[in-house]
């Protein structure tokens, strides 16, 4: 280190002496314990499956599936109705569900209509509805 110099010049200097001192980077797994190759899995045989008894490549599918993506989020707008569905015509033939088993019968049902608000791909569907 040059010695007339001021603390902030020297920084670096002194970052890589004080660096050299302690002990080198290790790669840890998400519970804290140190792995040794986090590139290769265990697999069975050259070209066989991948073994479940790899904890290092499950340990890090666990977090890659877990990954939010902001990008990828979609933001939602919908609105949503209770109502009942009534059976106007004898379908028996078609569908067995006891929904359907005669004319008349009314059932309860709640649905959901919403729209996507940044829509990328144009040619996707832009209103999408569920019946729970």
């Amino acid at each position: 280190m040059a010695g007339n110099r001021d603390k902030a010049a020297d920084q670096m200097n002194i970052w890589k002496e004080s660096r050299g001192a302690q002990r080198p980077d290790v790669m840890t797994m998400s519970g804290g314990a140190s792995i040794g190759d986090k590139l290769n899995m265990m697999t069975a045989g050259p070209r066989g499956p991948l073994l479940v008894q790899d904890v290092v490549f499950t340990d890090e599918m666990a977090h890659f599936d877990r990954e939010r993506i902001p990008e990828r989020v979609v933001h939602a707008k919908g609105a949503g109705a209770f109502g009942y569905f009534e059976v106007t015509h004898d379908i028996t033939r078609y569908c067995k569900a006891k929904l359907f088993e005669h004319v008349g019968k009314t059932t309860p049902i709640a649905i959901r209509f919403s729209t996507v608000g940044k829509l990328l791909d144009p040619c996707s569907p832009r209103r999408q509805g569920a019946l729970p």
